[in-house]
């Protein structure tokens, strides 16, 4: 093994917070019922701080995609937008909107020509709104 490569941290392509990707699952978890789904019972499943998915489930609440129900046998639900929310719905409620490039330097270092990396970064952009686009219901079927 080549040295450093047992201790190599490798970093993710995309740059979602933790907040982001526990949103996802807790969406995911909802929405595949039956029934409520309270936050402790998340936060178990998940393995993550209820305090953490408590404050990630009130953002997504205010976007409109889950809501609460409260009492004792309460818990929460997906709303209508909920039922037919997007990754990148789900994404932008905790994270905020996605900003797509076509250039990696903003800019500022092909101002005197055609980037030859335009038309890859436009493609790329293209599949990754393509792929934001999915429902979370779809790619969460089990």
């Amino acid at each position: 093994m080549p040295a450093g490569i047992g201790t190599m941290k490798l970093k993710p392509l995309l740059n979602i917070s933790e907040a982001a990707v526990l949103a996802l699952h807790a969406v995911e978890l909802v929405a595949a019922g039956p029934g409520l789904k309270t936050a402790p019972e998340m936060a178990v499943r998940l393995a993550v701080s209820y305090n953490h998915l408590a404050k990630v489930m009130q953002r997504l609440a205010r976007a409109g995609i889950v809501s609460p129900v409260r009492g004792p046998k309460g818990g929460f639900k997906l709303t209508k937008k909920g039922l037919n929310c997007t990754i990148g719905d789900v994404l932008a409620a905790v994270d905020g909107s996605a900003v797509y490039s076509d250039c990696l330097f903003g800019g500022l270092a092909c101002k005197m020509g055609a980037c030859p990396f335009r038309a890859f970064l436009r493609g790329t952009n293209a599949r990754l709104k393509n792929l934001l686009g999915r429902k979370v219901r779809e790619i969460g079927r089990r």
